[in-house]
């Protein structure tokens, strides 16, 4: 996956400084050990001071080689056993004084053996889904701030819009409190101001904070972004399309609105069809009918999106305007 050297340089930034810091709190942890129990610095000088001496040994001559690393071998292990005395009468384990590294994989150090950490591939994916929310108008919601009494409970209706809604809303924040990389895809269809870009924002929010990486974005601006990138209209070395299809979480918005070429078509459905091939999960919304979708773009992707997404159909009056209503009452 292409990222822009910027991405990397952040990550590597990060990475070293996870790394410091918990080398800095172990060493504040055994400065204070050691000045309670100063024997156990002077055990760890001597333990650690084993090469050098196997070193001398081996250089001195006159000396029966093998009796003598034996020897060093018993005074190690008597050493090794005081230390441990001393570790039970402090109630501690050694191990409680080493680095408490992020990852204990590779040691904050973001790679093992040559070969990136899984830390270090999520920690990059992250920054550039923050990267690309970053982009967004948007601000995060909350599940809190959804309220039901906008919506009609007339018992004329069955179900009524607000059992409808409320219905919808207890699957988004049961998806979202419950979300992993099994996660079904969610299709929210209905007209401006029912509420798809709250709850969608409420879910990101959740997730997000969950620590996965979630990309929201209005439909027309993303798509905007990929052609200036496609066609070299801005200079980056990222490609957005691959974040787009990487993220663990991808929310498109208003889906449809966007101006219409072979470019937006066929990227729409590039990324949709590579997240359900690949079983990530995504969450798009929009304005539109199924029929209208489908003039746009193509009967095999809105019978896909039919077929493998859960469909919300989103009822009752513009809660935007019932609020700005509320006010001059």
């Amino acid at each position: 996956m292409g990222y822009d050297k910027s991405i990397y340089i952040e990550a590597d930034s990060i990475m070293q400084q996870r790394r410091n810091t918990a080398i800095k709190n172990a060493d504040i942890s055994k400065a204070e050990f050691y000045k309670k129990y100063p024997q156990a610095e002077q055990l760890n000088k001597e333990l650690a001071s084993t090469l050098s001496q196997i070193t001398r040994l081996m250089l001195k001559g006159g000396i029966n080689l093998t009796e003598a690393l034996l020897q060093l071998k018993e005074n190690n292990l008597a050493t090794q056993d005081k230390l441990k005395a001393i570790y039970r009468s402090a109630g501690i384990s050694e191990e409680e004084l080493e680095p408490k590294f992020v990852c204990s994989k590779c040691q904050d150090k973001g790679n093992i053996d040559g070969k990136m950490c899984d830390c270090y591939k999520k920690l990059v994916k992250d920054i550039a889904c923050n990267n690309l929310n970053k982009l967004s108008p948007f601000r995060l919601s909350s599940f809190d701030t959804f309220l039901l009494k906008y919506y009609n409970d007339n018992k004329d209706c069955n179900p009524t819009d607000r059992e409808r809604m409320s219905k919808y809303f207890e699957y988004c924040k049961e998806y979202a409190a419950g979300f992993s990389e099994n996660s079904r895809n969610i299709f929210m269809r209905g007209n401006t101001g029912l509420g798809k870009t709250h709850l969608s924002l409420a879910i990101a929010k959740t997730v997000i904070e969950n620590g996965f990486g979630v990309i929201y974005c209005s439909t027309p601006e993303i798509l905007a972004r990929l052609e200036k990138e496609r066609f070299g209209k801005i200079e980056t070395d990222e490609d957005s399309e691959e974040t787009l299809k990487a993220c663990d979480l991808l929310i498109l918005d208003d889906l449809g609105s966007e101006f219409h070429t072979a470019f937006t078509k066929n990227t729409i459905y590039n990324i949709i069809n590579f997240r359900l091939i690949h079983q990530k999960p995504t969450i798009i919304s929009t304005n539109l009918e199924f029929e209208d979708l489908e003039a746009i773009y193509s009967k095999r992707l809105i019978s896909r999106l039919m077929g493998e997404y859960v469909i919300m159909n989103f009822v009752g009056t513009d809660v935007r305007q019932l609020k700005r209503l509320e006010k001059y009452k």
